[in-house]
């Protein structure tokens, strides 16, 4: 018997000693009161022990609580210096890059794209040949919000060095400065605004594996130059351009204007160049423009005296799926030159119809062009080429290209045969 229940009994028995006699309980009640007592004191006992319990555990709580509260407090004074860390470094970058700083690079603010195209080309009366004709890469940087570097360098026929088909050539490098939302002007080498493929020329923006031959003999195509232009846009749908530059070095004997692109290689600068365009856009689909370029002495030399003028006109409309295209181009030779040069002229017109025939496999598109044109190179060339083809557009910038041609009545062309077939693929990125 523990201590307890000793004083409990002690004290009971000192309360039933002062009872009178006939009140004293028996001594089976006073055991039956000693066991409802300890049974109130067990409840008591362990009422007390879970109370003791839950204020050790809601103190535990507390404390984590108080932990937890700290470690917040410390987590988000870390986090408000970090973000204001952050938001200094970003500012500077910012500067950094306005400043033309090593941090933003000048990668930020770099492009690179380009095209090539794969041709091969099936006659009758000549060796079958496969070329990749062109590999073109643009390299464009802005330096800021109005000045930008534009750049193309292509390599043609896959190979180039001694006693190799092919060429490497920078075809444009100038630099653009947008003035206002209309007037801009570009300085270095650039391709002359003249014709239509000219300047649009990747594979996928034009029909047949070949540019079309107007363009290539008698504007000629590809044709850059080096020097100035400036450009203008009315709101009225109207643009000029106007360019002086470097110019052609054409042997009046022979009287090949194509051959007498210098491609500003050392190139020989007696005579300027002076081109003028004025273009119309301001109707829905449709594209009319003019072109002038005149070189005083396109010899430039003291030996031949002949001044050249080149005129050409374009339209092209869209309607719906259907499109046509009609050019014409022609140079007057004036001065110590052949009879047969003094004219040389051509025209093509073609009708083409394109349609998405799969929004998984992309579209179709034919066409038919019929050129007429006339060329000198030490004698006079006439020509006249029939050509249909199709051409498929898996997607936008990826074409492959089918077509014939009716060389017969062409004097360039037809000793390889009457009839011509040609395959191509093309790219743009």
């Amino acid at each position: 018997m523990n201590k307890l229940k000793v004083i409990i009994i002690a004290a009971f028995a000192g309360v039933v000693s002062a009872l009178p006699a006939q009140d004293m309980p028996s001594q089976e009640e006073m055991w039956k009161i000693i066991q409802q007592q300890q049974k109130q004191i067990q409840e008591l006992t362990a009422l007390i022990k879970g109370n003791q319990t839950a204020v050790q555990e809601a103190s535990g709580e507390i404390a984590v609580a108080k932990a937890e509260a700290t470690q917040a407090k410390a987590e988000a004074a870390a986090t408000k210096s970090l973000l204001a860390d952050t938001q200094a470094q970003l500012e500077a970058n910012s500067l950094a890059i306005e400043e033309g700083s090593a941090f933003g690079g000048w990668w930020e603010k770099t492009s690179v794209g380009g095209y090539g195209e794969l041709h091969a080309n099936f006659y009758e009366d000549a060796d079958n040949e496969i070329d990749f004709h062109r590999f073109v890469l643009f390299v464009n940087h802005e330096y800021n919000d109005w000045i930008t570097l534009y750049t193309e360098l292509e390599l043609e026929h896959s190979l180039s060095g001694d006693d190799k088909e092919g060429e490497v050539e920078l075809e444009q490098a100038f630099v653009r400065m947008d003035w206002t939302d209309q007037f801009s002007t570009d300085i270095g080498l650039f391709i002359l605004p003249v014709g239509i493929t000219n300047e649009t020329h990747e594979p996928n923006t034009f029909y047949g594996v070949e540019r079309n031959n107007v363009e290539k003999y008698i504007i000629p195509t590809t044709w850059w130059e080096g020097g100035a232009k400036a450009s203008y846009a009315f709101a009225s749908g109207v643009a000029i351009d106007g360019a002086i530059t470097s110019g052609l070095d054409t042997d009046g004997d022979t009287g090949n204007i194509r051959e007498g692109r210098q491609k500003v290689s050392k190139a020989t600068n007696e005579e300027a160049a002076f081109t003028g365009r004025v273009k119309y856009t301001g109707i829905a689909g449709l594209e009319i423009a003019g072109t002038l370029f005149y070189q005083d002495d396109l010899d430039q030399s003291t030996d031949e005296d002949y001044s050249g003028l080149l005129s050409t006109a374009h339209v092209i409309y869209n309607w719906n799926n259907f499109q046509i295209k009609a050019l014409y181009a022609r140079w007057d030779l004036d001065g110590d030159v052949a009879s047969d040069a003094e004219e040389q002229e051509g025209y093509f017109i073609e009708p083409s119809y394109r349609w998405r025939f799969s929004e998984k496999y992309g579209e179709l598109g034919v066409y038919a062009r019929y050129s007429d044109f006339d060329f000198y190179d030490g004698g006079l060339y006439e020509n006249e080429i029939i050509e249909a083809g199709l051409n498929y557009w898996p997607v936008e910038n990826v074409v492959f290209k089918i077509d014939i041609q009716d060389i017969s009545d062409s004097d360039k062309l037809s000793s390889k045969g009457d009839t011509a077939w040609n395959l191509g693929f093309g790219y743009q990125f």
